[in-house]
């Protein structure tokens, strides 16, 4: 049932923008058995968001309601349910992919448990510039003249 209002509520035109990439937003690998014969546990799940790649222009085209998102599941009902294993074994970019994560694992390890090194500030002292006191130069007395004696008149 529809209230009506006091005043009417507008909604700012948007301008029409072109997105021509994909950022992942988000990627989640799930592989809890060896790639080994029968085994077909495990799963990819990728998201991607519409990018506009154009250099100084970068932008991710967010939306409350995901608008424009790509998701990339393996297993999938489109697929026939292939395995994340088959995945791995028949696409070479999947294995390289595969591989780099775990060579970057260890690395990856060492550098989130050292503590960042903090480097003191260096403080500079401020430079106290004393006032330069000048040495007066000894003033030469101009010779008085001796103002004659006075006789004593007795």
């Amino acid at each position: 049932m529809a209230i009506s209002r006091s005043s009417s509520f507008t909604v700012p035109a948007v301008s029409e923008k072109s997105f021509d990439s994909v950022w992942v937003r988000n990627i989640n690998i799930h592989c809890p058995q060896l790639n080994a014969e029968g085994n077909n546990e495990g799963n990819i799940s990728i998201e991607l968001m519409p990018y506009d790649a154009t250099e100084g222009s970068e932008a991710i085209h967010f939306t409350i309601d995901n608008e424009g998102v790509e998701y990339v599941n393996v297993p999938n009902r489109a697929n026939g349910r292939k395995t994340f294993w088959e995945c791995v074994s028949e696409v070479p970019e999947v294995a390289a992919a595969m591989e780099a994560i775990v060579a970057a694992v260890g690395p990856l390890k060492t550098w989130a448990e050292t503590f960042p090194v903090v480097e003191e500030p260096v403080v500079e002292e401020p430079v106290v510039e004393e006032p330069v006191v000048e040495e007066e130069a000894p003033t030469e007395e101009a010779p008085t003249e001796e103002a004659p004696a006075e006789e004593d008149p007795e």
